[in-house]
């Protein structure tokens, strides 16, 4: 029997139908010696530290650094029905078919399963870049051998490893050593988002400790066949390092000097110049632009790429890296044009499109597991689509369809003059050739440029000059799309010279299927806030940043890590040799932690968290749409949510049924409270009496 493992039930339904698997069970579709199944994301979980020994249960300095010599998994309680019908599935597999999503992440939920239920059949792989009907087909036809993708499942395992070893342990740390400051929360430490919190409180502190310098310009007003602006250009001798004059009087000299003298144009040089096609779209700029204009988060744009692909199949694979397309798919062009010149919306862009136009973006040797986003050739219903699934749409759209353009063409002219001894440069651009812009518009980033006359060298012209007083701006605080660049691009932003040698320019922290997740969870923690478009640190996430050594929170260090895991899925790198050094990392943290080389700094953190009074581990305040509520991290296992009370979670108390603990409520009646069981959704039926804060008899029969 034939066994296709796909990710998610709609994933299984679309590979289902191509196969003609007609059968439909619960979490099968069966056909003519095939079986397509699923799992539900990960259905399987990494083990807590106290599955691996009970008396981790209890948080204890001594028993810290926890590094499993045998790693365990555990099936998710919430999918253990689905696990138990793939696992028999898998007991009857001659061979199967990985067909999760053909990324990192994707081969890990596969994978784990296989090796869980000691599955030793030969393993083939559904690569898939999109969901229609045609792309499935064509990924039918060129199944790849399990092997091409093995290596990414060694990387995934040492992602998923590498946190556990340094959240476990250093939220444990942190939180144990918090003890002698007074504090009872637990000091959440992740590998990749702590390292990312810093990227914001470091931004958001520049901005605040940024004191404004005044620097000083020189413009000069000349007269042509049109008047025109040229700025003085400060010599070496008087500029600072970013080429500034911070010194008012020499402005004012240059001025006096200038004023009713004539100028001479000693260089005026016009040049034709092309401008590329803007690059398509890839998870992290598409996020970044989406974040520009419409300020949507970077979940959120995740999601809205994620369902064009899954629900409409309109657009291919969005968790992507890459920006480029192979050159066979050159091939599907016409069609994909043809397609969208049925909507009125994209027809005129459509019309004067040429299919024969090739792009810098076809470029075989620049793909990466995936290309760049793209539409397919399918003709979409826009009227199914919600707004923000159309502005999505369109934007992907607008991308494709500019490269069948030609580039842009502008005249670049350079204008310089020479006043009693002071240099005047200005320059002006002036669109000749519209080509791209005619579906894209002009790029935010190109630069406007003012209209200049025609000049000769040598001509003589009259000005006026005037004095401006600038000031120097801090830094813009960070949008969603902003952090999710920086998150991918650490090189850039790290200032020492050893470890930016080590990092590639490319080098960043989480992946682009991981990034908006990561951001999420901190903005759910608390630890980073939202206004309008931007994302700001909260007083609880500096309050974490500075009671951490610089070791756990370098977005650097993260970022080395990335690389190996990178060289992992590439073939140029060991799993064993990732998790000794993540493990040997972990040992020398701990030790240096007790030895006093490192020591927890409390200066201004605030209440985190509260223990979870089932199962002890953190419970975290969330502000919700009808006020604050607590809910247990640990949602799979646990899943407790209680009310807030004056910052505090609501009042508990042990239940007999030992599935849960006994809340206390409010009643109808005003003033008066009662207690019952947080796990009546599973039977327990515990009612009582509220007893001067506490629980009491137990409530009748007709009372409940």
């Amino acid at each position: 029997m034939q066994v296709y493992l796909c990710e998610k039930p709609s994933q299984a339904k679309d590979i289902a139908a191509v196969l003609g698997c007609r059968k439909s069970e619960q979490g099968v579709f069966a056909g003519s010696g095939i079986i397509v199944t699923h799992c539900i994301g990960h259905i399987l979980q990494q083990a807590d530290p106290e599955d691996y020994n009970p008396d981790y249960k209890h948080w204890v300095m001594a028993d810290l650094p926890i590094i499993p010599t045998q790693w365990k998994m555990l099936i998710s309680p919430k999918t253990k029905a689905q696990f138990t019908v793939v696992k028999k599935c898998l007991a009857n597999a001659s061979e199967v078919i990985i067909a999760t999503d053909a990324d990192r992440e994707g081969e890990v939920i596969a994978r784990e399963v296989l090796e869980y239920v000691n599955y030793n059949g030969p393993v083939r792989r559904l690569w898939l870049s999109a969901l229609d009907e045609a792309s499935i087909k064509k990924a039918l036809g060129a199944l790849r051998a399990g092997a091409e993708t093995e290596k990414m499942y060694d990387a995934g395992l040492g992602r998923s490893r590498g946190d556990w070893l340094i959240g476990m342990n250093m939220t444990r740390l942190c939180s144990i050593l918090s003890r002698d400051f007074g504090y009872k929360g637990a000091l959440s430490v992740g590998r990749v988002q702590t390292p990312t919190l810093r990227l914001v409180v470091d931004r958001d502190r520049q901005i605040e400790q940024f004191v404004p310098q005044a620097y000083f310009d020189v413009v000069g007003t000349f007269t042509a066949a049109c008047s025109f602006k040229a700025k003085w250009q400060v010599p070496d001798n008087v500029a600072d390092e970013h080429g500034r004059c911070l010194q008012v009087c020499h402005a004012d000299n240059v001025v006096n000097q200038c004023q009713g003298q004539t100028a001479v144009v000693s260089a005026f040089d016009t040049k034709r110049q092309k401008v590329k096609h803007p690059a398509l779209f890839f998870l992290g700029s598409l996020q970044k632009a989406m974040s520009a204009k419409y300020g949507y988060g970077a979940q959120e744009v995740l999601n809205i790429a994620q369902a064009l692909y899954e629900k409409h199949k309109v657009t291919t694979y969005p968790r992507t890296d890459c920006a480029y397309l192979p050159l066979s798919q050159h091939d599907d062009v016409a069609s994909i044009v043809n397609r969208l010149s049925q909507v009125p919306l994209f027809s005129s862009w459509c019309k004067d499109a040429n299919p024969a136009e090739r792009s810098a973006c076809w470029n075989d040797k620049k793909i990466t597991a995936h290309h760049a986003i793209i539409p397919l050739p399918v003709t979409p219903d826009l009227t199914a689509m919600t707004e923000k699934e159309r502005n999505l749409y369109q934007a992907i759209v607008q991308r494709y369809l500019a490269q069948f353009y030609s580039v842009a063409e502008d005249d670049a002219t350079t204008v310089v003059l020479t006043v009693a001894g002071h240099l005047f440069k200005t320059s002006g651009r002036v669109e000749q050739v519209k080509g791209w812009r005619v579906v894209m518009g002009k790029d935010d980033d190109e630069e406007a440029g003012q209209s200049l006359p025609l000049l000769s060298i040598g001509q003589v012209l009259s000005g006026t000059y005037q004095r401006e007083e600038k000031k120097t701006k801090p830094p813009a605080r960070f949008t969603e799309g902003g952090l999710i660049e920086a998150m991918s691009s650490i090189a850039k932003l790290e200032t020492d010279p050893r470890l930016k040698q080590v990092l590639k320019e490319t080098a960043g922290i989480g992946t682009e299927a991981t990034r908006a997740s990561i951001i999420e969870t901190l903005k759910k923690r608390g630890f980073l806030e939202v206004k309008g478009k931007q994302i700001i640190s909260a007083q609880a996430g500096r309050g974490l940043i500075d009671a951490l050594p610089d070791l756990l929170t370098r977005p650097a260090m993260t970022a080395v890590w990335e690389q190996e895991l990178d060289a992992i899925a590439e073939g140029k790198g060991t799993l064993a040799t990732f998790m000794t050094r993540q493990e040997l990392f972990i040992a020398r943290v701990v030790t240096a932690f007790k030895q006093g080389e490192y020591a927890l700094k409390l200066p201004n953190i605030v209440v985190l968290s509260q223990p979870c009074p089932r199962c002890q581990k953190p419970m975290k305040q969330i502000n919700g749409k009808k006020g604050k509520f607590w809910v247990c991290e640990s949602q799979e296992q646990c899943g407790l949510v209680l009310d807030d009370e004056r910052g505090q979670p609501a009042k508990t108390a042990p239940c007999s049924c030992g599935k849960g603990v006994l809340v206390r409520k409010k009643a109808k009646a005003k003033g008066k409270f009662w207690w019952g069981c947080s796990a009546y959704k599973t039977g327990c039926e515990q009612r009582l009496f509220d007893d001067r804060g506490k629980p009491g008899k137990a409530m009748p029969i007709a009372a409940k």
